[in-house]
């Protein structure tokens, strides 16, 4: 590299990023319409079906496909686990606060 990012570069990236967005965008109205709009934390208590407070990258795959998501929910768990440690927490799960409709801030409808 050029030390440098062309305007094709930019684009792609730009592209890259409406992508993920439209996928958690996609996956919270998922959730709220297979959870009855119960809330993110509640959702999070469905998809953590040991109870362990975090979901493995097994435990999420299992959770979303027994919830009837086929979606890419391998790119969703990456957005998720911020920390990049192969699982995700409450506290990352609530990043999908930020993708609710303004008015369902803190509900899944």
């Amino acid at each position: 590299g050029e030390g440098t990012v062309s305007l094709q570069e930019w684009q792609l990236l730009d592209q890259l990023w409406k992508e993920f967005d439209l996928s958690i965008r996609e996956f919270v109205h998922f959730l709220a319409l297979t959870t009855g709009g119960m809330g993110l934390e509640a959702a999070f208590e469905v998809l953590d079906d040991d109870g362990s407070g975090e979901l493995s990258e097994e435990e999420w795959r299992q959770a979303v496909q027994d919830m009837g998501y086929f979606g890419p929910a391998e790119v969703v768990f990456a957005l998720l686990d911020t920390t990049d440690d192969g699982k995700i927490e409450l506290d990352e799960f609530m990043v999908l606060e930020n993708y609710l409709p303004k008015e369902d801030a803190h509900s899944v409808t």
